[in-house]
């Protein structure tokens, strides 16, 4: 009996010992300061799941995003690319978004909608964000869906109460991430 209690006891030890430094806390957590009048934002907005290139489910993302204390993320998964499509074929490019607005409804996260736009031709890989519908953006010709994101980056924008700071911020820009042709391009 001495020998079962001092068993349990030993146990629980260990194990309460290998669990020590396990924790949801933000041992990770990025810090940046507040500049005077503006609050900063831990922001990523070029992230992959399964629903593209990426390793792991959108709930994990948004754990990740929580661990390392981010205000905002974007999964931005490919529109073209879908290399686990045997595996998880789902049609709808909205539905990694969803996934991770669900996870994220009980934390200070905010979920931006986005897709990674990817082509062969200048300006490559290109991030979407703030957009109402990633699905519009399955167009083949390479100008119309570079038109279709702003215009859905606008709509979006204008119903939003920041959306004066939106709009004059990206009126007339889009940010390329990977560029093919060799050096960062800013198009009009």
């Amino acid at each position: 009996m001495k020998f079962s209690l001092f068993l349990a006891c030993f146990t629980v030890s260990i194990y309460a010992y290998s669990q020590a430094g396990h924790s949801h806390r933000l041992e990770r957590s990025l810090k940046f300061p507040d500049i005077a009048g503006y609050k900063t934002m831990k922001c990523d907005l070029h992230q992959h799941t399964v629903f593209s290139d990426g390793q792991v489910w959108p709930n994990i993302r948004v754990q990740e995003a929580l661990k390392d204390g981010l205000d905002a993320i974007s999964l931005t998964e490919h529109l073209e690319y879908q290399p686990h499509k045997d595996d998880i074929p789902h049609p709808d490019r909205n539905r990694s978004y969803e996934i991770a607005l669900k996870e994220a409804k009980n934390h200070n996260l905010i979920i931006i909608r986005g897709s990674e736009i990817t082509r062969n031709m200048p300006p490559g890989h290109s991030n979407a964000v703030f957009i109402q519908d990633a699905n519009k953006l399955l167009i083949s010709d390479s100008i119309q869906v570079f038109q279709e994101a702003k215009r859905g980056f606008k709509r979006l924008a204008s119903a939003m109460a920041f959306s004066k700071f939106l709009v004059s911020f990206s009126k007339d820009l889009l940010a390329v991430n990977m560029p093919n042709c060799g050096s960062d391009i800013w198009i009009k």
